[in-house]
């Protein structure tokens, strides 16, 4: 999907949480922009965050057209006509059922529990608006850019199997890149202009390579280039990728997150390609290398190794994030271990997921674990973050 027609495109922003905050205020302090559209269900909250923004760029010298709509991505409807009347070039979508934060809220052991069973079992949370949204576009046949945040590395593989694929994912595997691309630099002692990495990964391989434990890393391709030439076992470029790099946990990595999305937009407004890294490009599994210009995104020639073996090297990786595999139509069967931890501290039993099926496990999920929060007496409604994030 998509490529832009307009120099001085119309953004959508569609989801106004912790990441979609964060994505507006990068945007708005950004030039090259017709105008920015807000799309979110509160409109008090809603409205209330563009005038911040708005008002926090102006202070920074910049003025964007910034607005504000309301909308219900479970109304079709008011999907498909909010999307016709703003016409935008470009779509952001980050609103999700529930945020991707909330086990950290629960006590230390508790919350081990649950993260292990990978962070897949929150698929249906992740996948119901992003594929309500992708099916109002497909019925108005949405021609745009559309680029999605929640678990793209699953979410948009399950949305190609559908017919539905959005353009590309935002952040995971260009987080990673980054991480690299800098520790590359020091221990080379060269700029940061002259080091190139090359990175096939999934969403699983997030964890590792920001310092949790893991036993096994889950499988992934890595080069590393100066200038040109492999310097990826000079460098030994392995250790730096596994190498302790502490970030602040939960939301506060929204901003990683942001940046990256900006790159991102950037490349998009440009008639030259750069090379980046999405997940979920065109509804392939995991993240990979692609070229980024205003005629859109497409996957990069990748040295060393082809698209096939990329693809199987990121589906090799789903049981990583608790996911067995993912059928041709779009059902997705989970690991029998991460069942089974979820079946024991949540009581809620999800083998296969079906498309069809997603929002009503979603809405059981998420009752579930609220349920299970509140026995150790975290009150999520207090955290911010239970409910429609959008």
């Amino acid at each position: 999907m998509g490529r832009l027609t307009t120099m001085r495109p119309t953004i959508l922003l569609v989801g106004l949480g912790d990441l979609g905050g964060v994505v507006l205020d990068r945007l708005a302090g950004e030039e090259g922009f017709g105008r920015i559209v807000v799309a979110s269900r509160n409109s008090t909250r809603g409205i209330a965050r563009c005038n911040l923004a708005r008002l926090s760029a102006l202070a920074e010298g910049h003025s964007i057209p910034i607005c504000f709509t309301p909308l219900d991505i479970n109304d079709r409807k008011a999907v498909v006509r909010t999307v016709r009347r703003e016409a935008p070039q470009i779509i952001l979508l980050t609103a999700t059922m529930q945020t991707w934060w909330l086990p950290d809220l629960l006590p230390p052991e508790q919350a081990a529990r649950i993260k292990s069973a990978g962070f897949g079992v929150w698929l249906p949370v992740h996948m119901t608006l992003t594929m309500k949204f992708m099916e109002a576009l497909q019925e108005m046949a949405y021609g745009g850019i559309i680029l999605t945040a929640p678990f793209p590395d699953v979410v948009n593989c399950v949305m190609g199997r559908l017919g539905l694929a959005p353009t590309c994912g935002l952040g995971n595997v260009e987080e990673i890149v980054s991480k690299v691309r800098l520790l590359a630099s020091e221990r080379l002692e060269e700029p940061l202009e002259s080091v190139h990495v090359i990175l096939v990964a999934h969403h699983a391989l997030q964890p590792a390579a920001f310092g949790e434990a893991f036993k096994e890393v889950p499988p992934h391709f890595l080069r590393v280039e100066v200038d040109g030439r492999d310097v990826t076992e000079q460098i030994r470029a392995e250790e730096l990728l596994l190498a302790p790099y502490p970030v602040p946990p939960g939301r506060a990595i929204h901003s990683l997150t942001a940046g990256c999305t900006m790159s991102l937009v950037r490349a998009l407004l440009s008639q030259d390609r750069k090379e980046l890294h999405v997940p979920g490009p065109g509804g392939l599994p995991g993240g990979y290398p692609v070229l980024v210009s205003r005629e859109g995104v497409e996957i990069a020639p990748i040295e060393g190794i082809g698209l096939e073996e990329a693809v199987a090297i990121n589906e090799r990786s789903h049981r990583f994030d608790g996911i067995e595999r993912i059928e041709d139509d779009g059902t997705v069967v989970f690991c029998p271990e991460a069942v089974q931890i979820l079946r024991t501290e949540l009581g809620y039993d999800c083998r296969v997921l079906r498309p069809q099926e997603a929002e009503e496990r979603a809405l059981e999920l998420i009752a579930r674990f609220r349920e299970y929060a509140g026995s150790y007496g975290v009150d999520l409604q207090l955290s911010g973050g239970a409910g429609h994030v959008f």
